[in-house]
């Protein structure tokens, strides 16, 4: 499926000079995002809706996760002290993502990155024939592969075993998904600080700036991005799991994960946990894997900070734009980090510059509701979209998406070198822009259709 951008007449960038912010507008974010996150979790109710009703099925469900919640307590283990070490990348792959995790290193390659990377899988799902084969993919990077089975991990010179018992092997089962191995392999890695990456999401540059001087990293100790919808969750979830009440708050995308492994232990070892029983969670709590990070860090009383810049890539109309990835920046929104190539797949989708020509990002503290982030089936498109429009907009198609007009005053033609900020002075506060990728995001599009 291919959808064309019709051309536009360029705008004339008013703004030669190189976009970058000042540490007073810094400052002032950093206290914006701080006022934000109290007055979203700290102060939300921990009273939640007794009017929607539970089925027998629902009421059964929950009463047995209560009572697994108890012993899943008991369960937990301390922080190894003086185990893990340093900063790395880490992703898990299973045989039919082999094709993404190759592209995926190439990325990391190109990114310049001097970050280790981790993938982990299981013999029991793939050979170590195959997972060898990735050493040439991306010779420069400095990755090992490590199975959950063997407790062991190897480069392409050398291999080595890895204390069996911190190897927290995940409960899959005969699930076909892999949704378990991804905090299996966050708590496993011999890093004390991981960035997780889905094997479909790829960096745009080098990763390694959140670890050092991302202000939400460096005070919460873990970054989560969303996903486009608000809570689904029933309400009873939230007092099952004694924390306040988060229905508005977004769900996660937890293709990208950022934790700093002894600050977060807790609430990292409990969403390992809820994944082994995966069968209750996922039927009754969650998606997959993805909010059990959410609720496990909640249930655990562990602090994290989503980055609640909606972002995505994908096609633009000339009239209407429809995303079919989900970027993710820094938590002031300055750069662009990672792109989770994430509908393509899923809708049928060929990776080409039209599909990726165009990306449209909320800048601003969102919190302050100045964006609508959902997902749906958007017309005239034949397929769902991501959409990102300004708020309030109560203006709903038929397919219960929100409707919205190009603007060309949302049109950018700045051309974006590495270190300028998307969010640079207080003009561009809770302010949508739109422009063509490759003046975003540098080399992301050439680099992945070569690669791809």
């Amino acid at each position: 499926m291919e959808f064309k951008n019709n051309p536009i007449v360029p705008l004339t960038d008013d703004s030669p000079a190189l976009h970058m912010i000042n540490s007073s507008f810094k400052e002032k974010l950093i206290k914006e995002r701080l006022a934000s996150y109290l007055k979203a979790y700290d102060n939300a109710p921990r009273e939640y809706n007794t009017l929607k009703p539970l089925d027998q099925d629902q009421a059964n469900g929950f009463f047995a996760i209560s009572k697994l919640l108890i012993t899943l307590r008991q369960q937990m283990v301390p922080y190894p002290n003086d185990y893990f070490q340093g900063r790395g990348i880490v992703l898990t792959v299973g045989k039919s993502q082999l094709k993404f995790a190759e592209v995926n290193l190439k990325m990391i390659e190109a990114s310049g990155t001097q970050l280790a990377v981790q993938i982990w899988y299981s013999s029991t799902q793939i050979s170590e024939k195959n997972m060898i084969k990735l050493f040439d993919k991306a010779p420069k990077v400095n990755l090992s592969i490590c199975c959950f089975v063997e407790a062991q991990c190897r480069t392409r010179t050398k291999s080595w075993q890895i204390d069996s018992n911190r190897v927290y092997r995940p409960l899959i089962g005969r699930m076909k998904k892999h949704f378990p191995y991804k905090p299996a392999a966050i708590v496993s890695a011999t890093f004390a600080e991981v960035l997780f990456l889905d094997s479909d999401a790829y960096v745009v540059r080098d990763p390694e700036e959140l670890f050092l001087s991302d202000p939400m990293y460096l005070k919460f100790g873990a970054l989560f991005f969303p996903d486009a919808y608000t809570s689904r969750q029933h309400p009873v979830v939230w007092k099952l799991l004694n924390t306040t009440c988060g229905e508005q708050e977004y769900e996660l995308d937890s293709a990208t994960i950022l934790v700093d492994k002894k600050r977060v232990w807790d609430g990292l070892y409990m969403t390992k946990l809820m994944n082994d029983h995966h069968k209750l969670f996922y039927e009754y709590v969650t998606d997959g894997d993805k909010d059990t990070f959410r609720l496990g860090f909640r249930y655990m009383d562990v602090k994290y900070y989503i980055v609640m810049i909606p972002c995505a890539t994908g096609s633009f109309s000339n009239l209407h734009f429809c995303g079919w990835t989900l970027c993710k920046t820094d938590s002031l929104a300055q750069h662009i980090y990672i792109n989770h190539v994430h509908l393509f797949k899923h809708e049928g989708l060929r990776y080409n510059r039209n599909n990726l020509g165009y990306t449209r990002i909320g800048l601003g503290d969102p919190n302050n509701n100045s964006f609508i982030f959902s997902h749906c089936r958007y017309r005239p498109f034949s397929t769902t979209c991501f959409r990102i429009v300004e708020n309030p907009n109560p203006e709903i198609n038929q397919d219960k998406c929100h409707k919205d007009q190009f603007k060309s005053k949302d049109i950018e033609y700045h051309k974006y070198t590495l270190n300028e900020s998307l969010l640079f002075e207080e003009s561009r506060n809770n302010h949508i822009i739109m422009s063509k990728t490759d003046y975003l995001m540098p080399s992301f599009v050439d680099n992945l259709l070569k690669f791809i």
